[in-house]
């Protein structure tokens, strides 16, 4: 009965398995209620694209997404190392730069966290470009004539500092041979209206709007970077650009009057390892859809697609993003499935296990169970073959006492088979044993009592010849 009982437990268990671990992974992989995006100044280029993303997230996938304003790209890499940001913007080769730059500091906060989360690569997105900017009837006219005037670096901790390091140093100019000041894109245009900077370094998108307010007033014009090949084989998050002639104004004077060499770096949308494999891949298929890339002039993104946006990984591929970019290659499990699920079947295997150990204990307690009551009747059957072996028959009084002990052997096996179905007498050699042992008593105890009663019927026979 109880044998029935856990094989209908077992099959029940078989059934709604699936479904368990359907629910089961449904409830552990879904995509988080909100996610937040480490952005960067509101005037910026990556602010303006967490907002665009920010909107198709919300749409398409229904998460709520909250925008975190920061000073740039290091203090977004604090953000998604701390796992106090989902997804955050980032320009390569910062982190090597100002690892050990500090104008101000604690300007940047960067949260403390013993084990920072592993961080991994998304997409690259386009080419920020360095501008350097200076007024147009400014008497600087090359970079070497920075030395002694106040130029705008970027912020702390930002991309634009990132770059203009690099650059300063390439022009063999050192921070203190300027009088460097760390300005948002808007300090930076009052400062300039109002006569109190001289020179900017700008790195951002092409088509940044604070890019365009400046140099299509006519007001300011852009500075050629010389020995451009040297200034990207030393510094290599450096790539070769060019503005294009009359990009940012064509009526006169014209900005840039000519095609304008100069270098850029790539601007990376990253992520925490940790971050759902289907959210990544959802941010991944919109931001390599083309009304994306459209809406937010991503030429680049445009022309080059999944090459363009795999460039320059300075970090490990996310696993969401490597489904968008190789489908073909997508595991039959998805992995979070499979670690969602590995502690269940794991548990499960081992209840299966415990099942099977403890049944196969309830078996051998049974089993020594029945060995005891074996016990007990071969020690009652050894009790009457001693009994039966004080009666040899001879005495009148032998043959009740051997008719007794037959008697006691007989409801002995007889007891005995009640305790045994048919399978476990065919099967316990024992308790075959034990019944051999009955059977050759009893044939004794009635050899005896026939032997008895061949004398009593003797003793009859004289006594009837003797009258």
């Amino acid at each position: 009965m109880k044998r029935s009982v856990i094989k209908v437990l077992l099959v029940i268990l078989l059934i709604f398995l699936p479904v368990i671990l359907h629910q089961t992974y449904r409830w552990m992989t879904a995509l988080p209620d909100q996610i937040t995006i480490a952005a960067g100044h509101p005037e910026g280029r990556y602010y303006s694209m967490a907002v665009q993303l920010k909107d198709l997230l919300e749409e398409q996938l229904g998460t709520k997404v909250k925008i975190i304003q920061t000073k740039g790209s290091l203090e977004n890499l604090a953000l998604l190392s701390s796992g106090k940001a989902d997804l955050g913007f980032y320009q390569p080769g910062a982190e090597y730069v100002l690892k050990e730059f500090q104008a101000e500091p604690d300007n940047v906060p960067v949260p403390e966290q013993e084990e920072p989360e592993q961080i991994c690569f998304i997409a690259n997105l386009y080419s920020q470009v360095v501008h350097v900017i200076v007024p147009a009837d400014s008497e600087i006219f090359k970079l070497a004539d920075l030395q002694g005037h106040r130029v705008a670096l970027g912020e702390q901790g930002s991309g634009d500092l990132a770059a203009s390091l690099p650059l300063l140093k390439h022009a063999q100019i050192s921070v203190e041979d300027i009088h460097p000041v760390y300005l948002s894109y808007e300090e930076i245009e009052k400062q300039f209206e109002n006569n109190q900077l001289d020179a900017a370094i700008m790195t951002v998108g092409i088509e940044a709007p604070v890019l365009h307010e400046l140099l299509d007033t006519g007001k300011y014009r852009i500075l050629e970077i010389p020995y451009i090949e040297a200034l990207t084989r030393k510094e290599s998050h450096f790539d070769e650009y060019e503005i294009p002639a009359g990009m940012f104004r064509r009526a006169d004077p014209v900005v840039p009057p000519q095609d304008l060499p100069t270098v850029s770096c790539d601007a990376h949308l990253l992520a925490r390892e940790s971050v759902s494999e289907d959210l990544v891949s959802g941010v991944t298929a919109i931001i390599l859809h083309q009304d994306f890339s459209r809406q937010l002039q991503l030429n680049e993104l445009i022309e080059g697609g999944n090459s363009f946006a795999r460039d320059g990984q300075g970090f490990p591929l996310h696993a969401g993003a490597d489904h968008i970019y190789n489908p073909e290659l997508k595991p039959f499990l998805n992995s979070e499935f499979v670690e969602v699920t590995e502690g269940m079947r794991s548990f499960i295997v081992s209840m299966l296990i415990a099942t099977y150990l403890l049944y196969r204990q309830i078996q051998k307690r049974r089993e020594k169970a029945k060995e005891h009551k074996l016990d007990r009747y071969i020690r009652e059957l050894v009790a009457i073959e001693n009994k039966q072996m004080k009666l040899d028959g001879n005495n009148p009084s032998d043959g009740p006492a051997l008719m007794i002990l037959l008697d006691e052997v007989t409801k002995l096996r007889q007891e005995n088979l009640t305790q045994f179905s048919a399978h476990e007498l065919n099967e316990d050699r024992a308790t075959d044993a034990f019944l051999e042992m009955c059977h050759a008593l009893s044939d004794k105890i009635n050899a005896k009592l026939l032997g008895w009663k061949i004398d009593r019927l003797g003793e009859k026979i004289q006594k009837s010849s003797d009258s």
